[in-house]
Parts: structure tokens; C-alpha cells; sequence
């Protein structure tokens, strides 16, 4: 078990500790932005219907993409501090938005209304040992809550060697 992903003791439970995130963006023309992230780069962009030349990803895409690496990120490490051996983790994500709100057409939230996932994990778990860390990862994954305290709750249905289970 790795140290640096728990809390062991009172003192440092009550002690924020906190993360920095640093990003540095330049607009590159067409509705492009390329983006840098400690040693990594990425390009966002959008498609043609809205100005853009459809060369990059969507920034909103980037969120329902690193929602789904969150929620893997997680797994992984819950599943060893529990001892539970993963062989595979594949998952899938929909998201949905009003775009009238994005447009500016419509008095309605630009943010996602809902977002469904399913993930898949085949691994040693027994049925509630695998609904122990399904609650653990729905409790400590960041994008998990951003979407939730945002108003759109996740819905994931998780299946353990093809089985669904809920936390």
C-alpha cells in the first residue's frame, strides 16, 4: 500500500493537504487551444460547425475522457489497499449538455445534464468486497464528485466479471 495515497493518522486527516494543478493555454486560431500540464501537452479544439477545423478534441470531451481515467486512477487504488487483484478495467461514458446554454440561445445551464457510465472489471472480489470499492471509489474519486456537485450525479453501472453490482 502506498503512503502517499492514504491518511494514517488524526494529525494529518485534519490537515488539508493540498494539490496544485497548473495549465498554461495559447489559442492557436479556429476555436484550437494547445495546452501544457507539467511535462504533457494536448491540443482542444472544436468542429466545423462551430468555427472550428475539428482537429482536436472538445474540451467537454477531455472532461468526459478524465472523468473515466479519475474513476480507473481510483479502482487501481482502492482495489490495492483491499488486496483485490484487477486484471481488467474498460469502462464507457455518455454525457449529455444543452448546447442552447453554450450557444447562449436558451436560459439553461451550458453544464453537462447527465452522464452514464459503465464499467467493467474483472477481478478477484467477492461480490461485497467489490461493493465496498465501488463505494470508496464513488466517495474519493475528484471528477466523480465534480460532476455531483455540479447537479449531474453519475449514474454507473459496475459489473464484476459480468455480474452488476451496487455499492
Amino acid at each position: 500500500m502506498s503512503t502517499a495515497t492514504t491518511v494514517d493518522t488524526p494529525a494529518i486527516a485534519s490537515t488539508p493537504q493540498l494539490k496544485s494543478i497548473r495549465a498554461r493555454g495559447t489559442w492557436t486560431g479556429a476555436l484550437r487551444t494547445d495546452v501544457e500540464v507539467g511535462s504533457f501537452s494536448f491540443t482542444t479544439g472544436e468542429p466545423v460547425a462551430l468555427g472550428g477545423d475539428n482537429s482536436a478534441p472538445t474540451p467537454m470531451d477531455y472532461v468526459v475522457g478524465g472523468f473515466l481515467g479519475c474513476l480507473t486512477v481510483l479502482i487501481e487504488l482502492v482495489a490495492r489497499e483491499r488486496g483485490i487483484d484487477i486484471a481488467v478495467i474498460r469502462h464507457t461514458a455518455t454525457a449529455k449538455l444543452d448546447r442552447r446554454g453554450f450557444a447562449g440561445l436558451a436560459d439553461v445551464s451550458p453544464s453537462f445534464t447527465s452522464l452514464e457510465a459503465t464499467v467493467w472489471v474483472e477481478a478477484t472480489a467477492l461480490t461485497d468486497e467489490f461493493a465496498e470499492l465501488i463505494d470508496q471509489v464513488e466517495k474519493r474519486c475528484p471528477a466523480y464528485n465534480l460532476f455531483h456537485q455540479a447537479g449531474c450525479t453519475p449514474e454507473v453501472t459496475w459489473l464484476l466479471n459480468g455480474a452488476e453490482v451496487s455499492a
